[in-house]
């Protein structure tokens, strides 16, 4: 799941409805929350919007789309919040738009308008990539990929892996200058943690949670948080750092 900092839960399930087709449920038939294909957007209210602008490994979350330039269209008369408008990269059209508490969401063309990736944003992308690897077991896009010597000349440093049907998308933190197209704002050249962010977490699920506690913990991955019980999802899980 993708976990969220909401101040109004009824206009997120609202917007993620309405926009990108996510269908409202009670999450362990405790917590409103929100399905998207295999995956769930759950929420915490609180009582004021929580940071957004993009300053952590967690860069945004996208959708798929069929054809991109009429769905920007519908996207506009629909009164969606655009952040950056539509731009063809190749052959697929880009655009991103803010969720109801300023989250960054991107649509691109995937021919199909589900759920599609996380992006991530990494000083070293084989670092992230092995990491995920090595403690998840999700196998790098590709082993090894060398840091561009001129980053000015490359779109981006990048890799990914796969959980499910979730593509994990990896950039290098976009820490030079000239800042390269996909990024607004100044160079990133620290990065902060997500607790308490608009976007807080991502987490996968396993079976049992005993067993794999013991073997990040054994594996050296710095524990945030020990297996603790959710009331309010009904859940347990425990808190890793990436």
């Amino acid at each position: 799941h993708v976990h969220l900092n909401v101040v109004d839960p009824e206009v997120t399930i609202a917007y993620y409805r309405k926009f990108h087709g996510a269908v409202p449920i009670r999450y362990a038939g405790i917590s409103d929350a929100l399905f998207v294909e295999r995956s769930f957007i759950l929420m915490n209210k609180v009582a004021s919007p929580a940071p957004s602008a993009i300053k952590t490994g967690l860069w945004h979350i996208g959708w798929g789309g069929r054809d991109v330039p009429s769905e920007y269209a519908w996207f506009v008369a629909n009164g969606a919040d655009i952040n950056t408008e539509l731009y063809a990269l190749n052959n697929i059209h880009v655009m991103y738009l803010n969720g109801p508490d300023k989250e960054m969401i991107e649509v691109n063309t995937m021919g199909h308008n589900r759920f599609g990736h996380v992006h991530l944003l990494a000083e070293d992308v084989n670092a992230t990539t092995g990491w995920y690897a090595k403690h998840l077991g999700l196998a790098p896009r590709r082993a090894h990929v060398p840091k561009p010597e001129d980053m000015t000349k490359v779109r981006a440093w990048s890799s990914g892996f796969r959980c499910d049907n979730v593509s994990f998308v990896v950039y290098g933190r976009p820490d030079y200058t000239p800042k390269p197209p996909w990024w607004k704002d100044g160079p990133l050249t620290e990065q902060v943690s997500t607790k308490g962010r608009v976007i807080d977490h991502i987490a996968f699920s396993y079976r049992e949670l005993e067993p794999e506690f013991a073997r990040l913990k054994k594996e050296g991955v710095t524990i945030l948080e020990g297996i603790t019980f959710k009331k309010d999802f009904n859940h347990r899980s425990f808190f890793v750092e990436g």
